[in-house]
């Protein structure tokens, strides 16, 4: 089994299996980006409440136990990441959660000698309608160099956006007491357990 990581990983070693407005959606067709920087790494599960509402919770990993009862439930483990981009459409930096799929493109464009980093040139990224298999695709733009403005702009949003919070696993009690399964005490801190909305796109079909 891989190793569980919560945080930034590199390209070549992501486990393959902050405020809304910063935040980017992907919608169907196409979207440029440029990728900058490693990904953070973490991991969800997409589980159903007794509503009947598909939620997603970041993995609750200080509770194998539960852990283990959500997957033989059928919410499976997967591997997520956030990376920063800048959105061609407005030139302003924001965050964008991905799958493994994109993540797979991204990373074979890093490993292709004649690509490398992807921060020397723009992605566009396009999404196809539900069930399209892949549902996502990632095509590389001729490389340039960002404008000193935009590095700049760079520096500060990086400065800005702490992922601590969004990344961080779920309390154990909070996962049970939205699924109804029961919980030893109160909850302390809602914020890892995910409004489907929250994030870009990410989906439980996507992979």
């Amino acid at each position: 089994m891989s190793k569980v990581v919560f945080g930034e990983v590199d390209w070549n070693s992501g486990d393959v299996g902050s405020i809304k407005s910063d935040f980017m959606r992907l919608e169907q067709g196409k979207t440029k980006v440029r990728v900058m920087g490693n990904p953070t790494q973490f991991y969800v599960h997409w589980v159903e409440s007794p509503d009947g509402k598909k939620k997603k919770v970041n993995s609750p990993v200080s509770d194998p136990a539960l852990v283990k009862r959500l997957e033989d439930a059928g919410f499976k483990r997967k591997a997520t990441w956030i990376v920063t981009v800048l959105d061609r459409s407005d030139d302003t930096f924001k965050l964008l959660e991905i799958g493994s799929q994109i993540y797979n493109s991204i990373k074979n464009l890093y490993l292709d000698e004649d690509w490398g980093p992807v921060g020397r040139y723009d992605l566009t990224i396009e999404r196809g309608t539900p069930g399209t298999q892949p549902l996502y695709r990632v095509t590389p733009r001729p490389k340039a160099p960002l404008s000193s403005e935009l590095a700049e702009s760079f520096k500060e949003f990086s400065s800005r956006v702490d992922l601590t919070k969004l990344i961080q696993p779920s309390e154990p009690d909070d996962v049970r007491k939205m699924l109804g399964w029961g919980a030893s005490s109160s909850a302390k801190d809602t914020s890892s357990l995910v409004d489907d909305d929250m994030f870009a796109f990410s989906s439980p079909d996507e992979d």
